[in-house]
């Protein structure tokens, strides 16, 4: 890849404060208080013609299905940004595995995880989702004696390797407990794919999907980047 296509990757992917606030000011304006799904579309249409991180639709997607087939009691993410995930999944897992179940949301900024308490409260889901704010390797310790039924993993990729390292030994995974985590290949997180696809605790599959940038970032030739994300089970 080009040097100019990782620094329009960087620019794509880095903490836009600007981007999340517009969002959740058009989600307020336009999206049915209440309602995820209406919440869910808002964000996909804002994105269309605003850069913002944001697993999106196809995606998302993947990640569906695997909340659909566990129908997971306790799910966790690592960073949240604007709160796309955390009400997507959260609504989810909601419908599939009940009101008792919850979702537990790591968000290191202090800003993103007011604007992610905002998008719950206006998805409906108070109830069902918890915020924490601060670096996961700080705040983990409140999952223990829990298991976690599915972690999803979209934060800092510097970090990845070493908080899994702390998942596996927090005691929250059980046979059967599935890690998905986002961007391995690119941006990247080499260390994390290493470590996880040579160990023989885990049985690894790569789900690799193309997405087309909004095209405000195409060149002359519309851009395609693959996106790749891992399904560990343990």
């Amino acid at each position: 890849m080009s040097l100019t296509s990782w620094a329009k990757w960087f620019l794509w992917e880095r903490h836009d404060e600007q981007a999340s606030a517009k969002c959740l000011e058009y989600v307020k304006e336009h999206a049915e208080r209440g309602n995820p799904t209406s919440i869910i579309n808002c964000i996909d249409e804002f994105t269309t013609t605003n850069r913002m991180m944001n697993i999106g639709d196809v995606k998302g997607a993947v990640i569906d299905e695997e909340i659909r087939k566990k129908k997971p009691t306790v799910m966790a993410e690592l960073g949240a940004y604007t709160g796309y995930s955390t009400v997507r999944f959260a609504s989810l897992q909601r419908d599939v595995a009940g009101k008792d179940s919850h979702y537990h949301s790591f968000e290191y900024s202090p800003v993103f995880a007011a604007r992610v308490r905002e998008m719950v409260d206006l998805a409906g889901l108070t109830d069902q989702v918890t915020v924490y704010v601060g670096a996961f390797s700080e705040q983990y310790e409140v999952l223990r004696g829990k298991t976690v039924d599915l972690y999803f993993i979209d934060h800092e990729k510097s970090v990845y390797l070493s908080d899994l390292k702390l998942i596996l030994g927090s005691g929250t995974l059980a046979p059967g407990s599935v890690i998905a985590a986002d961007n391995v290949v690119l941006p990247g997180a080499p260390d994390y794919l290493e470590f996880i696809e040579n160990s023989p605790q885990f049985s690894t599959v790569r789900h690799s999907v193309s997405i087309k940038l909004p095209p405000l970032w195409r060149e002359k030739t519309p851009l395609t980047f693959q996106l790749n994300q891992l399904h560990t089970v343990l």
